[in-house]
């Protein structure tokens, strides 16, 4: 068996969720390790995601919204803790129903909403929003985290964007 030193470095290409680690303690002795296990000792099992949409689904995004995170499981949320949005200008901006907005799956509320208004290309941030009123939903149980356009599709407008998310799965 070779020695602990001898193994070669990781590199960020062997970091797969699957994947299966030594790990040293301090006495010498060797234990396995899942890239899952080792986040949630240590890193608060903090997780992205990321959705490329081409300009026609922006132009369906209210009438088809689509999934950034799929449901967790039962007994879980998803708690996002910062997103943002990249639009790659193009040469028209979208004229109606400019607010991209992250919402559960029939939830009545919007977690965040962000802009797709813009003449230039751009990153934008999303700010979270309040709950309404007391019988209001906005974070529901295990349910799909979608992407979607408030009050009607946009018109015009030839932008592919890009929703970025950092969250994590709470229970």
């Amino acid at each position: 068996m070779a020695r602990f030193t001898q193994y070669p470095a990781a590199s960020k290409g062997d970091y797969a969720e699957a994947t299966t680690f030594l790990i040293a303690n301090s006495d010498g002795d060797l234990k396995q390790a899942t890239l899952e296990g080792l986040m949630s000792i240590y890193g608060c099992d903090i997780r992205c995601a990321s959705l490329p949409i081409a300009t026609a689904d922006v132009l369906q995004l209210n009438s088809t919204p689509l999934t950034i995170v799929a449901a967790q499981g039962s007994g879980t949320k998803i708690d996002v803790l910062s997103a943002f949005v990249v639009i790659d200008f193009n040469s028209a901006a979208y004229a109606t129903n400019t607010t991209l907005e992250l919402i559960f799956s029939g939830a009545s509320d919007e977690l965040m909403i962000s802009s797709i208004n813009a003449s230039v290309s751009k990153s934008v941030a999303f700010t979270k929003q309040g709950s309404g009123t007391a019988g209001n939903t906005q974070m529901l149980e295990n349910t799909d985290l979608q992407v979607a356009v408030a009050s009607g599709d946009p018109t015009t407008g030839d932008s592919d964007i890009e929703v970025f998310i950092l969250y994590r799965v709470i229970s």
